[in-house]
């Protein structure tokens, strides 16, 4: 869901349901948000908390698949976008991840949710696999089209991914800006690599 001018009360009061229960998973964990912690962030009632969401666990769940994927992906056609299109999106879409509605978010961090959330929840799991499919499908179409080498989509997809998903570094804890710039430049200098 999109946030546009002429959006309903309802729609901007659930997006803000769900901006404030995915920062406060950023800040604290899953595990650890609390209902309560959503109401007080936001001055409001649990009964109109519960009136967009059934559950703690549908209202997370709804946060996590629109925050990781729903705002960043919106749009994109997974049959004719090329791969360095798709990078290209995904270069943008670190901007917006990191720079979450005026609030800035530690890179590590939103990955390690990712993580850990693929590890703990099977239903999170298979949205992932799912998206992870689509990237799959842009990876066969470049090596169709000779836009890239012909090497295994598996080793292009989980190394695109492995650059993307980073969620820690051994030798000291980098700025946040030195970490993005870091994943761009590398995926940048991957798809060099594997350039037709």
């Amino acid at each position: 869901m999109k946030k546009l001018s002429g959006a309903s009360k309802s729609e901007l009061t659930k997006d803000k349901i769900l901006r404030t229960a995915f920062l406060l998973m950023l800040e604290r964990g899953y595990d650890k948000v609390l209902v309560g912690d959503i109401q007080k962030r936001l001055g409001i009632s649990r009964g109109l908390l519960y009136r967009y969401y059934k559950s703690k666990d549908a209202l997370m769940f709804d946060a996590c698949c629109e925050f990781f994927y729903g705002r960043y992906f919106e749009g994109v056609d997974y049959d004719k976008i090329s791969l360095g299109e798709f990078l290209e999106h995904a270069k943008y879409a670190v901007g917006r991840m990191t720079n979450f509605y005026g609030k800035k978010v530690d890179m590590l961090k939103y990955n390690s949710l990712y993580s850990a959330l693929i590890q703990s929840r099977p239903d999170f799991k298979k949205v992932a696999q799912k998206e992870f499919n689509k990237a799959r499908k842009v990876i066969h179409n470049a090596i169709l089209r000779g836009e890239i080498k012909k090497l295994p989509e598996n080793f292009i997809g989980a190394t695109i991914l492995a650059i993307f998903g980073r969620t820690s570094y051994i030798s000291e804890i980098p700025s946040n800006e030195y970490v993005c710039r870091r994943m761009l430049e590398d995926v940048r200098r991957f798809y060099d690599l594997i350039k037709a």
